[in-house]
């Protein structure tokens, strides 16, 4: 299973690793950020200038937070086997973000219009767990182009979206999939009609990116609403 799931991250930035994940553990964490996400979260609005001006509509719990009430979660994060997994799945080692507030992030999109927009993230991996989804027609598709290394200064996602076309994927609820966020424009498409989908985000950098400088535009953005 491992070297499938290699083969297929290396050959699309993407790879469902659900099944490479125990039951239980994916119950324990899903349980904990569900919790949290109905206790906690927060609204947010904003456009990102660095991402093109695209919109970030939803409800979100910062990595603080989720580390008090979601302490089976924040330690998962760390947990010596999932790093060796995903660093069997990427084909280099997987490490925690040097930037602690990335590290673990929950969103939950409600409300018609909600959406996670066009964006790269920091640092080179997103582990995303999708706690709860529409039905496809409602939208919150996964929406993503391979191989585009984000340039904050000029982000040009409108001219990359002009020239290829992304993967649509609709992601279930229960899915746990492996992203290759720092060069894959990426987004949850805009909700339909009021619905559900929840996520968390554990962030992981490779070793190539704890010695290069990296702003947090998105993230800072996003904090200081």
């Amino acid at each position: 299973m491992i070297a499938q799931l290699r083969t297929a991250f290396a050959r699309d930035g993407f790879a469902d690793v659900t099944a490479a994940i125990s039951p239980a553990e994916r119950a324990r964490v899903g349980s904990e950020a569900a919790a949290a996400l109905d206790a906690h979260a927060v609204r947010r609005d904003v456009r990102i200038a660095a991402t093109g001006d695209s919109p970030r509509r939803y409800r979100i719990v910062g990595r603080d937070t989720l580390t008090a009430v979601a302490p089976a979660a924040a330690a998962f994060y760390r947990s010596p086997d999932l790093l060796a997994l995903l660093s069997s799945i990427a084909g280099e080692a997987v490490v925690p973000v040097p930037h602690v507030p990335e590290e673990l992030i929950a969103t939950r999109l409600e409300a018609a219009g909600d959406t996670h927009g066009w964006h790269w993230d920091d640092y080179g991996f997103a582990l995303v767990w999708v706690l709860a989804a529409p039905a496809p027609a409602d939208g919150a598709a996964l929406e993503y182009v391979t191989g585009v290394p984000w340039c904050k200064r000029a982000p040009r996602v409108e001219e990359i979206l002009a020239e290829r076309e992304p993967a649509r994927a609709h992601i279930a609820a229960g899915t746990v999939y492996l992203l290759r966020a720092d060069t894959t424009l990426h987004r949850v498409a805009p909700l339909r009609r009021a619905a559900r989908r929840d996520a968390l985000c554990f962030s992981y950098a490779a070793v190539r990116d704890l010695s290069r400088t990296v702003t947090h535009e998105t993230l800072d953005a996003i904090l200081a609403q």
